[in-house]
């Protein structure tokens, strides 16, 4: 059977055309690399709460007190040494972690500070620690850290 050059196209041609144009978007989609859909400060409040629950660990195990040190742009965590306050030795709670895109820390409208822990798992001046990791205006996350167990707290 021969085709007239007016009959257009066939569904062959067109199935191979969506499937060439599938490729490419997904090639595409591939090359950006992974986006921030705006969980950057969900996932800076899981990191900061399992790293307080992980330093309570370290005080119950090792009995010296760990302090957490914070400013707007990131945190770590310090022991008590012989010679006063140091990096905490285990490498995941001593460093410093900067906070991610346009997430900032405060502790109840402070923008900077420790927060100490003794060997009784109690927080230094028996109150519990508030922190607060914002973005903007809007969106923001309130973790609760009483010297034992960290969590975050449910948006009011």
């Amino acid at each position: 059977m021969i085709r007239r050059r007016d009959a257009g196209v066939t569904l062959v041609e067109v199935l191979v055309v969506l499937v060439l144009v599938g490729i490419m978007a997904a090639a595409v989609g591939l090359s950006l690399g992974p986006a921030d859909r705006g969980d950057a400060i969900a996932r800076e409040a899981d990191i900061l709460t399992a790293r307080l629950n992980r330093a309570a660990d370290e005080v119950l195990l090792s009995g010296a007190p760990v302090a957490l040190v914070w400013n707007v742009d990131g945190y770590h965590f310090e022991v008590l040494g012989p010679d006063g306050w140091v990096p905490h030795p285990v490498t995941l709670l001593g460093e410093d972690h900067r906070l991610t895109g346009a997430v900032d820390l405060s502790e109840n409208a402070v923008d900077q500070g420790r927060f100490v822990v003794n060997a009784d798992l109690l927080p230094g001046g028996g109150v519990p620690l508030v922190i607060v990791l914002r973005t903007g205006r809007t969106a923001r996350e309130t973790i609760m850290f009483d010297g034992v167990n960290a969590a975050r707290t449910l948006p009011s």
